[in-house]
């Protein structure tokens, strides 16, 4: 579940917000061109629900980056409307999930020295949403490590050429 948040966060950006160039998972910032948005699921608590469920509460991290090398006034006016964008983008939606829709919780301005020096300026916005989890059979974990390829060789064809699956390790 962890990864399809931040896979349809990253699509819902992708699609409804056409000024940012680059948007991508991960919690280290690339160096893509600006502005750019990096998603990164940072955190979570744990509360039970009931016999075998529990509540699984995920903080979403948001880092969003804006260039212009005229100054910080610049800076600031270039990345609010994207920051803005975003926010109201992502509030109350469920991304076709079983989560509950995403709140803004905080939002930061986390620019270091260096990234000022490059004409940069840098906003964290931080999400939470929540999604139940229950207790699974040894069985399911296994399954849940197994990790199915499928290769398609032909452009434009949606016939699946050849298949590997791959099991990690740590399975139960």
């Amino acid at each position: 579940m962890l990864a399809d948040i931040e896979e349809k966060i990253q699509i819902r950006i992708e699609e409804k917000i056409t000024g940012v160039k680059d948007v991508a998972v991960g919690k280290k910032r690339l160096a893509l061109g600006a502005p750019s948005t990096f998603i990164a699921i940072s955190g979570g608590t744990y509360r039970k629900i009931g016999q075998v469920s529990f509540k699984h509460e995920v903080s979403i991290f948001l880092s969003v980056e804006f260039k212009n090398l005229k100054g910080e006034e610049e800076r600031r006016k270039g990345v609010y409307p994207i920051i803005e964008a975003i926010i109201l983008t992502l509030t109350l939606q469920t991304l076709g999930l079983k989560i509950d829709p995403l709140l803004p919780v905080n939002l930061q301005n986390v620019t270091e020295e260096d990234d000022a020096k490059q004409g940069l300026i840098v906003f964290q916005i931080e999400f939470k949403t929540g999604y139940m989890i229950e207790a699974v059979s040894d069985e399911v974990i296994t399954d849940l490590l197994k990790v199915g390829l499928n290769y398609y060789l032909k452009p434009g064809d949606d016939a699946v050429d050849a298949s590997d699956t791959l099991t990690l390790q740590g399975g139960a």
